[in-house]
């Protein structure tokens, strides 16, 4: 498969080292600012990807399969809808687009041409995740009364001293409602089987100034509503702080409860029980990945061959983000930010 990719950052130094490892994906172009080196691993071996500074000329030259559009979000909408004019089918980085009206007309428009579009949600597929998914499909801690997923990250410091570029600038959809708040909108989604039927939120902006730089873009959000299904939820991160806890997701059912903590540490109890640790073997990656590629191998991996079988057999798994699941979390977006 010829995959092409956008994007000098996450593009090069996570999805790109990743997907070279898949053995029937090829990457053949790459299209980056002028400030992006190519890495020297990316290079080596015979015929060594194309390097283009202008995206679309790039989209228009190449032959290519599939796409992994990973810029700015800023830009997904045109490349996305420039690929799919084109017939390309694409992975798309989140968040999707400005709103749910751009999500809706590439949602048509992948219709129209028959092409394929995924999201990058590949948290899905951290192993640990799929035993909770399990847990919850069969039934272990009956019906869903509540799910809670907060995050505290201790950037204060890093915040003052150092700049945030586009991600601190909300006409760019900057933000950590973007960055991270869109993955846990789609995991209350993914493990629920259920669309959120009322939300209310609140974005907010704990250090707006650092390194000379005025942010507009959220370090904070505090988000509740209610499924469809009537299962209640609290989503919460914060960044602009001295001390965090890290990640940590409690899911409270009719006969148990499931906490996750870090994506590492798994309990699980019955009504009346002690939660208990439930060991779930992660996959790991080969040794000549950066550390910050092997974060993601154990979900992008899993995820790349889901998105392979999709396209060249047209099997899709029940866990693969498409489309449509890009489309609703937008709408969820919209709604947080009153639009």
């Amino acid at each position: 498969m010829r995959v092409g990719i956008i994007g000098g950052g996450f593009g090069l130094k996570v999805q790109a080292p990743i997907i070279k490892i898949h053995p029937l994906m090829k990457i053949t172009a790459v299209s980056t600012m002028k400030r992006h080196q190519l890495p020297e691993e990316l290079l080596s071996g015979e015929n060594p990807p194309a390097h283009y500074q202008n995206w679309m000329d790039m989209l228009y030259k190449e032959e290519l399969e599939l796409l992994f559009v990973s810029s700015i979000p800023i830009y997904h909408f045109e490349m996305v809808k420039y690929a799919l004019q084109r017939g390309i089918n694409v992975v798309c980085e989140k968040p999707f687009t400005k709103d749910s009206k751009e999500s809706n007309e590439l949602l048509e428009l992948s219709k129209q041409n028959n092409a394929k579009v995924i999201i990058d949600f590949e948290w899905r597929y951290f192993s640990i995740r799929q035993k909770i998914k399990e847990l919850i499909f069969n039934n272990a801690i009956g019906k869903l009364i509540h799910l809670e997923y907060h995050i505290s990250s201790p950037q204060y410091q890093h915040l003052i001293s150092n700049k945030r570029g586009w991600m601190g600038e909300k006409r760019k959809f900057g933000g950590m409602l973007g960055a991270l708040g869109t993955h846990m909108i789609d995991c209350l989604r993914w493990l629920t089987s259920e669309e959120i039927e009322n939300v209310n939120g609140l974005v907010y902006t704990h250090v707006p100034m650092g390194a000379g730089e005025y942010r507009d873009a959220d370090d904070a959000f505090f988000i509740h509503g209610k499924m469809k299904c009537n299962t209640t939820f609290s989503l919460q991160l914060l960044s602009g702080i001295n001390h965090g806890f890290g990640s940590n997701l409690k899911i409270f059912g009719s006969i148990g409860t499931i906490s996750l903590s870090n994506d590492k540490t798994l309990l699980f109890g019955k009504a009346n029980e002690q939660l208990e640790v439930i060991n779930v073997e992660q996959r790991k990656g080969p040794v000549h990945l950066t550390d910050e590629a092997n974060a993601y191998y154990p979900a992008f991996y899993p995820f790349l061959e889901r998105v392979y079988d999709y396209i060249v057999y047209n099997r899709i798994d029940e866990d693969l983000p498409t489309i449509l699941d890009g489309h609703e979390n937008q709408v969820v977006i919209d709604k947080i930010f009153g639009v």
